[in-house]
């Protein structure tokens, strides 16, 4: 893929200097997660982020505390799984609060789900989507299920967990290993207690092979109403990857799987590309934030890697742009600069956190920061 050629920033993006980022775990990060409690007890408001990272060369996801509403952060937990050690691979953590008890597990338990595996040899590969689970407020975890093993060589990624309607736990991924019928797709399993899954299906696939639709992440907006965001790479006529949406009453019918959805434009023909992330704002905005922001004609926007997207209408019509808190500019499909940036709303709509990885001297970091919805 060439490279395109990016335009100068926004004066309003200029003004906030890339200085006002902050470090938010000294060693290596990617795939950052944040999430506010809500259903446990004293401990409601707390900030807990999670990003992936490298201890003595084993894969492991890091857990962070914030008790001044995104201020500052203290590093309170490490999962250490072992299917990802040893160089196997893990990867594109999520992190969940269950609002309500699923199986033994209490309202407020915290659901961490990771990839491991995909670097093992293409002979011995089975690339698993692992759940793990704390119910000390990220302080130790347990591992609790294998939620879905790749039936072949083929790799799967990036869990994503929430409870539907019927109060069953879903779990959506991106699945390789519909090979030869589809490069990659969108599909989803559910589970009564955190152990069994069933019913896999599919979520977002399309008919033609090099269309692969991924990266799925899920909040419900106010109304009930579960709001899907993902990637379609291999679109014709929008190179790369671009972000669409779907919506669900109950968590669990997202409508027509082979229903691509419908896109994130901008009122001038802007759109996001590549890793989407969303917050719902407690006034009914959905903030939306990607690797990067283009041009209707695919050259990189002003904003691109400084902007979030804004709905007010549940998706509906036109996004429009605000400046975003963390800084990183113009990146280009690259593997760390701003890939899968992660956000979280204030509790009074007026600002919003967010976490994004750079590259610092060759080691991709984590930085937050809090900037205004305007």
């Amino acid at each position: 893929m060439g490279a395109l050629v990016g335009l100068p920033a926004p004066a309003e993006a200029r003004e906030r200097p890339q200085e006002d980022r902050q470090l938010i775990y000294p060693g290596g990060a990617s795939y950052p997660r944040v999430i506010r409690l809500e259903h446990s007890g004293n401990a409601n408001g707390r900030v807990l982020a999670s990003v992936g990272s490298v201890i003595d060369g084993d894969s492991v996801g890091i857990i962070l505390e914030s008790t001044d509403g995104g201020d500052t952060f203290q590093h309170v937990g490490t999962i250490a799984d072992p299917a990802g050690a040893n160089g196997r691979g893990m990867c594109c953590g999520s992190l969940y609060e269950l609002p309500s008890p699923v199986g033994d597990m209490p309202a407020g338990t915290l659901l961490w789900a990771t990839t491991t595996g995909y670097s093992v040899s293409p002979a011995d590969r089975a690339t698993t989507q692992r759940l793990w689970v704390s119910r000390d407020l990220g302080r130790t975890w347990t591992f609790k299920s294998d939620i879905a093993t790749s039936p072949n060589q083929y790799n799967a990624w990036e869990p994503e967990l929430f409870v539907a309607g019927d109060g069953q736990l879903v779990a959506l991924y991106a699945d390789e290993s519909d090979k030869p019928d589809h490069d990659q797709k969108i599909v989803q399993v559910r589970s009564r207690d955190g152990v069994n899954w069933s019913q896999p299906a599919d979520t977002v696939v399309n008919d033609d092979f090099f269309v692969r639709p991924g990266m799925p992440g899920v909040r419900q907006l106010a109304d009930g109403t579960y709001f899907l965001v993902y990637e379609v790479c291999n679109i014709e006529g929008e190179p790369l990857c671009s972000i669409y949406f779907r919506t669900s009453q109950d968590g669990w019918d997202f409508g027509d799987p082979n229903d691509l959805g419908t896109g994130v434009r901008t009122g001038d023909g802007k759109y996001p590309r590549h890793t989407p992330t969303i917050t719902v704002s407690p006034n009914g905005s959905i903030l939306l934030v990607s690797e990067m922001l283009v041009n209707a004609d695919g050259s990189h926007a002003p904003g691109n890697g400084r902007t979030i997207l804004v709905n007010d209408r549940g998706g509906a019509g036109d996004w429009r742009e605000i400046p975003a808190p963390v800084e990183v500019p113009d990146p280009n499909n690259e593997g760390c600069r701003n890939f899968s940036p992660t956000l979280l709303a204030s509790t009074d709509g007026t600002s919003v956190l967010q976490i994004a990885t750079d590259t610092v001297d060759g080691v991709c970091k984590a930085f937050y920061a809090s900037g205004p919805v305007t």
